[in-house]
């Protein structure tokens, strides 16, 4: 049973309300089993109220009557509670009624009291079994009905009180009614209450809060909610439900099982989503929770708890809870308003209603969790009310966080007893931490020994802490050495980040804007990209009206410790940030905090502080526990406290051990002798206890404990339960055999299976007498995975979908949680398998076989539940896994004589290929298997190279009749695009953001922007002038140029100018960087450097980068600033770098490198120094980087002048990776090298044959951009997928050399020239293709290989465009000089051709088409400006006519479908006929050339000139489907932005009159927003490529029918000229051109 009471707060101004529910599990159970003890068994209550400042007059009378003048404000029943279990909330409202006498036990929302003009509306809604009065009435006396007792105080005289009765009955009639239909009639009836209502609809208060805020209807409503009240509602459902539906069918009458019973089961979905949405929308909610405290009578001699106080508590932060002296039966019901239980109920009443603020829209929000409110009034409680869950679904697909931060804070301050851990707030350092100003420390960190309170005392500090910070919020954090994500600095900045973004709007619109900009995500950045682009660049930045509060609790048990404290003592924030942190105290940490003690107050965890709190518990644990003499139980206070040593852990782990001994005195004292003093030999007593078990129950003990100890993460009950099968099947309680057989390891809170300290994890895992190996251990669980997932049935549940689902969600996106239920196991097995391979015995034969086992029959499985999950991180996490394990194989082959077999080099070989595999796989096909992962079985290993593992063993799978072949290389290349501006201009600087690059060509000024995904153009941004630098902000989403005479700032999403600022320098500009978003720092030539305000050209600061006591005698080289822009590094020729401190404006003294080499030369004074070629800063900003001209390359720690060269690298130029990792370097001849830090072993080598004129890294360091000429390669080597999750008890540095100590040396062929044009004939047997070297060749369309050279233009130019005529009889080519070859081809033969010349001239002009008749004897050329007409019949060889036209006209032409004659000109406004060999139009009205241009340009809204790209008719001609593009220009045209599709329908009737041509146009609206080019007609269907690069067709229409998605490109196979490019046949086979190949793709399309 449950109840519920919402309140919904009325107001005459500000309003107020509340209301209230209840729930009542096994109502009818109790009455069949002659429990009646005077009270009735009914369930639930529920507050609510409403409030909201004053709405105007016109708005108060545009509301329905009952929300005009008490305007409600309300509490809700929470959603993961009551309507997951079978508790359902009830609203208290005021109705005009005789108080002293109930009303009729009706359903419905019935109004019990109500005055004049309340403030607000208090609703009861029952449970199960319950009924809208007896369920609140002692003894089922409606004179008793205690909710009308309440307006008696004076505090709730003007409240409305409500009850709500719906058809729970257990013995009622059958019904199919479920918590959703109860829900909706609940809904229904607040919506449409009037005073003389007497029935009205039933629900659950948890689902009707969640439909109302999803429902437009209810918008008014449902924001007034304000609280919610649950008495006894299993929350988290009941273990009892399923017995009650067996026990109603069994009963004598046969009751019919009740849907809504079972929907409240323990284990039932329908309780879980409730709880999952209800966390998100709950936020606002007043939240209090009862539970019960006595057993309930079932049965002579059988009594139980009905819902336990873990099920009964939401565990939410803004929750208040407590327990009531009464059974599941009495707790709603009181004898008079004498009874005590009444009186808490009443205050708690009264309390909620207190908080709720009379004059504004929505309670004080406190606590990490709070989205502050929208600044409207009912209109903004209607849009709050719709957003909020997306709001909190949108920040948590941004950060990558998937569970709420209360649960760790709510486990331990579960923990704290009343009145503990007050000794920290009287500490004097505490204190002046709290008060202390901007100058005073702002980090208080407490070091303590293990086990000694301090997460408790943390989570103390949290709720403290809560209370004061009313906006700055306390966002908070545990760290755990167990759990090998909560361990990692990155899931900390993001969680963190998440509470902050919850917290303050200001941030969060500043993260919206963030991903709307640059469309990035964070759950796989590494933690320097995240602290840069959301601390540094949004919440360091937002200024707040109060200071924050940050508690981060183990410091110690993070993976990187002492760096997450670096980062978190260079905070400069423009609101005051204060940290508490705890950790156990090493040298490490004192040595730390000793060297910052300006910015750190170090309190350390004394036995004196926590003693009288370890008392305090041992105390009453004992008094409550231990009926004994006073005597006795001093004795053993005291003994107890003698051995804790201040371990809280030791003291709890004590009482449980000897709990079992406290029925004789004797007994209990022995025990007490056997307990050790401290926690090792505690630990192994404990151990020793479940060794001496029966040999079964061992058993089971061990393989619990491998699995809490061993696990990636926590386990749910159920995944254990599942993970233990087949061995340990049929548990009747998981729970309780933990309990009973783990020796107080394990903890089971809110069914989370943890350790009881991380001392517990270390004794056991590393335990000397080996009771849990680790390895073996791990190899258990490897094995236990793999088996798991070698299931053939796996393929045909993902393929039927999770049980349950209707038609409408089989259409969403269906996700890995979703089988959950089914199969709990199924999750962490997908993700973590890897993990334990990683760590089991390298020698190990079963394992291997597994994996071979595995990966020959099962991986493409795993990688669709990979692909589900929508994290296909997971699948680069198990290649650095299984390349670890490798690692470590080699090295034990390589260290023993006795080679195992299961260590043979042939072996390793294949699991390695599959680890690459398995990394290009997410590089290149990443996008797509996110969006079907189902195509992991049927085309992506089409695409893969044919050596490649995956290629090799599943390309020629049956479940594709698909083929691919023209390419050939046979492995995986590194190159993922060649991209090429198009101008003629040699890229001089090449930038990389996360979601953009950008390439600058400085001689002619302009900037072109890429996007980083699909490689295609984006912006182009032109400066207008010379542009000598240029640079990004944090965030990547501004750009910055610097010309001759001034300075712009660019938003790059849109190319849009933002700002333009004058240089005030003639001196040379040498580096440009932003200060903050408002600023940009500027350095000259004359040493100068200046901060200038970008909105008002002021100069904010300036300072001379050189020694003021002589003058400069040349000019700097270059001038690098450091990234935290606090100081630059100079570089002059003859002269030692020199960095300078910014701040420091007088007075200084710069540092000087000064290499060994040249010591002697700065002793005499000489200038003769080794000359630098560049400076590159390390992240950290303590050390640079410099090369120097005879390739040596010097690290500089300038704080300490040590100084490390490396005379190996051959570098000409050199970068710095984001996370100051790696090192990628260029040579002379144009070799590209990646080297890792600090020891600068080389990892990957790339030989290319050209120079490199610039190079950068990605943010992520996974992928290297270079310029070489007017081309940008992109490179993405797998051996730099590196990932910052990788666990292992190796350090960072043996990983590091396990990567490094085998290179990857690659080779890329960039002597193969690329194609420019491509057609191919009809027939399938060819295709014809033009390069950048002039050359026009014939291949075979089977494989690939060139029959012959056909001819050739001049090997300086690049052939621009191509035809074939349809029979193959005559060829055309055109460059881009505007000379235009024609050639009759005759065939010979397999491999032999005939070619005969037909003219060659040249044009003014590029031409844009070529367009043979039907008959083959005419050619029309056609460039922008001029239309040509060739008769090429053999014998006459000449040009028949010539148009020129004096306008853009962005025409294109096509024979007239009907009229072979006729060709129809096509523009993007209108459509007329001309004949073919004279061009003359066809229009009775004569007019000239130029008249028949029309006066106008057809242009974008924008201006921007439109093109027709192409055309294309059915083969009746009565439909032809045009492609509209913008010309933007060289190196845009075309593009696919804006592309526009129409169709010209003609009519036949029309047709047969000899001059009207009549053609309707249709513009294809849905194919123009899906497609982003029209790749023409195929079998009466429109071929398109999408946005996500899908080959799809449709059906003829004006709107979308009958879509399908045939195939996909891959990434690498995406550049703007390969998409312009891309050309298929008749028979359906396509060719796309890539590196100078050609792809062709064979039955990819079936219809």
């Amino acid at each position: 049973m449950s109840q519920f009471l919402n309140i919904r707060k009325l107001r005459r101004g500000p309003g107020r309300a509340s209301d209230v529910s209840e729930s009542d599990l096994g109502n009818e159970l109790l009455s069949t089993a002659n429990s009646n003890d005077g009270r009735d068994d009914d369930d639930s209550d529920f507050l609510r109220p409403r409030h909201g400042s004053e709405p105007s007059e016109q708005l108060l009378s545009s509301l329905p009557q009952r929300f005009r003048r008490p305007s409600p404000i309300s509490f809700q029943p929470s959603i993961g509670s009551h309507y997951a279990t079978s508790s359902d909330p009830v609203l208290l409202s005021t109705v005009p009624t005789d108080s002293s006498v109930a009303g009729p036990d009706v359903l419905g929302l019935n109004l019990h009291h109500s005055p004049t003009d309340p403030d607000a509306d208090l609703i009861f809604v029952h449970g199960l079994g319950g009924s809208s009065m007896n369920t609140w009435s002692f003894k089922r006396d409606h004179r008793n009905f205690w909710p009308v007792w309440l307006p008696s105080e004076p505090a709730l005289s003007n409240v409305r009180i409500f009850s709500f009765g719906y058809n729970a009955g257990l013995r009622a009639p059958d019904t199919i009614m479920n918590i959703t239909d109860f829900a909706k009639e609940l809904l229904l009836g607040m919506l449409t209450f009037a005073p003389s209502a007497s029935t009205g609809p039933s629900i659950r208060i948890g689902r009707a809060y969640i439909l109302g805020k999803c429902d437009d209807d209810y918008a008014e409503i449902i924001p007034q909610i304000r609280g919610i009240m649950f008495l006894a509602t299993p929350h988290r459902g009941s273990n009892y439900a399923h017995l009650l539906n067996r026990m109603l069918a069994a009963s004598p009458l046969g009751t019919a099982q009740k849907e809504y019973i079972t929907q409240l089961e323990a284990t039932s979905s329908t309780v879980q989503d409730i709880n999952d949405q209800f966390r998100k929308l709950c936020i606002d909610l007043l939240l209090v929770s009862f539970y019960e405290t006595v057993k309930t009578k079932l049965a002579k001699g059988l009594k139980i708890i009905i819902v336990e106080k873990n099920s009964a508590i939401l565990d939410y932060p803004q929750e208040k809870s407590s327990p009531l002296n009464a059974d599941h039966h009495s707790i709603c019901k009181f004898e008079n308003t004498r009874d005590g239980n009444f009186i808490k109920v009443k205050n708690m009443i009264q309390f909620m209603m207190s908080k709720l603020p009379s004059n504004s829209k929505y309670p004080a929000s406190k606590g990490p969790n709070k989205i502050p409110p929208p600044t409207t009034s009912i209109s903004g409680h209607r849009e709050r009310s719709l957003s909020t869950v997306k709001i909190i679904k949108r920040l948590e697909d941004i950060l990558g966080v998937r569970e709420p931060p209360e649960h760790d804070f709510k486990a331990h301050r579960s923990r704290l007893s009343e009145g503990s851990c007050q000794w920290v707030l009287q500490k004097e350092s505490f204190g002046n931490w709290i008060k202390g100003s901007e100058t005073d420390p702002h980090i208080f960190w407490l070091m303590g020994p293990p086990a000694t309170g301090k997460s408790t005392l943390t989570s103390f500090i949290i709720d403290w802490l809560q209370n004061i910070a009313i906006d700055g919020g306390c966002p908070y954090y545990f760290f755990y050495s167990d759990h090998q994500t909560k361990r990692k600095i990155s899931f900390f900045l993001r969680m963190m980040a998440f509470q902050l973004a919850q917290s303050h709007q200001p941030i969060q619109e500043a993260l919206f804007k963030l991903n709307d900009e640059t469309n990035i995500t964070f759950d796989q950045q590494n933690a320097v990209t995240v602290w840069e682009k959301v601390f540094e660049g949004i919440i360091f930045r937002t200024h707040l009206a109060n200071e924050m509060f940050w508690v981060i609790d183990a410091l110690d048990e993070a993976d990187t410790a002492v760096a997450l404290a670096k980062m978190l003592c260079t905070i400069r924030s423009s609101t005051t940030i204060k940290l508490f942190i705890t950790s156990r105290e090493t040298k490490e940490f004192s040595n730390f905090v000793k060297a910052r003690s300006e910015q750190i107050i170090q309190e350390k965890l004394s036995m004196a502080d926590t003693l009288p709190d370890i008392e305090a518990y041992i105390t009453r644990t004992i008094k409550t526990n231990l009926p004994s003499k006073e005597e006795s139980q001093r004795e053993l206070i005291r003994e107890i406290l003698a051995k804790a040593s201040g371990s809280f852990l030791w003291v709890k782990l004590t009482l449980d051990t000897v709990r079992d001994n406290w029925h004789i005195e004797k007994d209990l004292r022995r025990a007490m002798m056997e307990v050790p003093e401290g926690m090792e030999p505690l630990y192994r007593r404990m151990l020793t206890n479940i060794i001496n078990q029966t040999d079964r129950n061992r058993c089971i003990a061990k393989e619990i404990l491998t699995w809490a100890v061993c696990s990636f993460r926590y386990l749910e009950l159920s995944e254990l339960q599942a993970a233990l099968l087949p061995d340990f099947d049929g548990f009747v309680s998981l729970k309780d055999t933990i309990s009973q057989i783990c020796g107080h390891f394990i903890n089971v809170n809110d069914d989370r299976v943890t350790l009881v300290h991380a001392t517990a994890y270390q004794f056991l895992l590393h335990d000397s007498n080996g009771f849990i190996g680790k390895h073996e251990s791990h190899e258990r669980l490897a094995l236990s995975c793999l088996r798991y997932l070698s299931n053939e049935s796996w393929r045909q549940v993902f393929a039927l979908g999770p049980k349950g689902l209707g038609m409408k969600d089989k259409t969403e996106r269906i996700g890995l949680a979703q089988y959950a239920h089914e199969h709990p196991f199924l999750i962490y097995a997908t993700e973590h398998w890897a993990f334990h391979v990683d760590n089991s015995p390298v020698g190990s034969d079963e394992i291997f076989k597994a994996l071979e086992e595995f990966f020959s029959r099962h991986v493409l499985v795993w990688i669709h539940a990979v692909a589900l999950s929508a994290n296909l991180r997971t699948l680069i996490r198990t290649a650095q896994y299984l390349r670890a394990f490798i690692h470590k194989k080699s090295q034990t082959r390589l260290n023993t004589t006795d080679t195992p077999p299961s260590l043979k080099v042939h072996d390793v070989q294949w699991l390695r290929s599959w680890t690459v595999d398995l990394i290009r796989i997410v590089g290149k096909f990443g996008k797509v298997l996110l969006q079907s992962p189902s195509i992991i079985h049927r085309l992506i290993p089409v695409f893969c190279p044919p050596q490649s593992q995956i290629g090799s063993t599943y390309g020629s799978s049956k479940d594709s009749m698909m083929s691919l072949s023209g390419l050939s290389s046979a492995t995986w290349d590194d190159c993922l695009a060649r991209v090429t501006t198009g101008e003629g201009s040699t890229i001089s600087q090449v930038l990389a953001t996360e979601t953009y690059f950008i390439t600058l060509m400085r001689s002619i000024g302009r900037a072109i922007v890429w996007s980083a995904e699909t490689l295609e153009p984006l912006q182009r941004i032109n400066h207008g002038e010379y542009v000598t630098h240029m640079a990004t902000d944090k965030l990547g989403t501004t750009l910055v140029t610097a010309g001759i005479r001034t300075l712009r700032t660019w938003e790059l999403s849109s190319g849009k100018q933002i700002y333009s600022v004058p240089r005030n320098s003639e001196a040379k500009t040498m580096t440009v960087c932003f200060d903050d978003s408002e600023a940009i720092i500027i350095g000259y030539e004359d040493y100068s450097l200046q901060c200038l305000s970008l909105a008002s050209g002021e100069v904010r600061w300036s300072f001379w980068a050189f020694e003021r006591q002589e003058s400069p005698k040349s000019c700097p080289k270059f001038m690098v600033i450091s990234p935290d822009k606090s100081k630059v590094a100079v570089a002059e020729r003859g002269r030692p770098i020199l960095v300078w401190d910014i701040a420091q404006t007088y007075g200084q003294q710069p540092w000087r490198c000064v290499r060994s080499e040249d010591v002697l030369r700065h002793l005499d004074d000489q200038e003769a120094w080794n000359v630098p070629e560049a400076v590159c800063w390390h992240p950290e900003g303590a050390s640079i980087f410099i090369l120097y001209q005879d390739s040596t390359v010097v690290h500089w720690n300038f704080t300490f002048d040590e100084q490390k060269e490396f005379h190996h690298t051959g570098a000409r130029e050199i970068v710095v990776s984001k996370d100051g990792n790696l090192i990628l370097t260029s040579g002379s001849n144009g070799t590209l090298s990646v080297w890792a830090i600090p020891r600068f072993n080389l990892m990957y080598r790339l030989l290319y044959e050209e120079f490199a004129r610039d190079l950068t890294l990605s943010p992520d360091g996974q992928r290297i951009y270079d310029s070489r000429g007017s081309t940008c390669n992109v490179w993405e080597p797998d051996v730099l997928t590196r990932h910052e999750e990788i666990w292992r008890d190796d350090t960072l540095s043996n990983y590091n050399d396990s990567v490094i100590s085998e290179p990857i040396i690659s080779q890329d062929d960039n002597s193969r020239s690329q194609i420019t044009a491509l057609v191919c004939d009809p027939d399938d047997d060819f295709y014809c293709c033009g390069r950048d070297d002039g050359t026009v060749a014939i291949h075979d369309a089977v494989k690939g290989e060139r029959v012959r050279k056909v001819y050739g233009h001049s090997t300086a130019v690049s052939i621009i465009a191509l035809e074939w005529s349809k029979s193959g009889k005559f060829l055309v080519s055109a460059d881009d000089s505007g000379r235009v070859v024609c050639k009759r081809l005759e065939f010979k033969g397999v491999g032999k051709w005939a070619v005969f010349p037909m003219f060659d001239v040249r044009l003014s002009d590029s031409v844009r088409q070529f367009l043979f008749n039907p008959e083959e004897n005419l050619l029309l050329i056609s460039t922008e400006a001029t239309d040509t007409v060739w008769d090429i019949r053999p014998k006459s060889k000449k040009e028949l006519s010539h148009k020129t036209w004096s306008h853009y006209t962005g025409r294109r032409w096509i024979t007239h479908p009907c009229d072979s004659t006729k060709l129809l000109w096509i523009d993007s406004a209108s459509t007329d006929v001309f004949e073919w060999d004279t061009l003359e139009c066809c229009d009775p009205k004569p007019h000239s050339e130029t008249e028949h241009i029309r006066p106008h340009l057809f242009t974008t809204p924008s201006g921007t000139p439109e093109f027709v790209r192409s055309i294309n008719a059915t083969r009746d001609g009565r439909y032809i489907v045009c492609e509209i593009v913008p010309d933007r220009g060289t190196a845009f045209s075309p593009s696919s932005h804006g592309l526009k599709a129409q169709m010209l329908v003609s009519d036949p009737a029309v047709q047969k009159h000899p001059l009207k041509y009549a053609f309707v146009r249709l513009t294809l609206e849905e194919l123009s927003a899906l497609s982003i080019r029209i790749l023409g007609m195929l079998k009466g269907r429109i071929m398109y490529l999408d946005r996500s690069f899908w080959v799809c067709s449709c059906e003829l229409g004006s709107s979308l029918r009958s879509v399908k998605k045939h195939f996909f490109l891959p990434q690498d196979w995406i550049s703007t000229l390969s998409l312009e490019l891309l050309r298929y046949n008749e028979l359906g086979t396509f060719f796309c051109s890539k590196n100078g190949e050609v792809a062709i793709v064979r039955n990819g399309c079936k219809f």
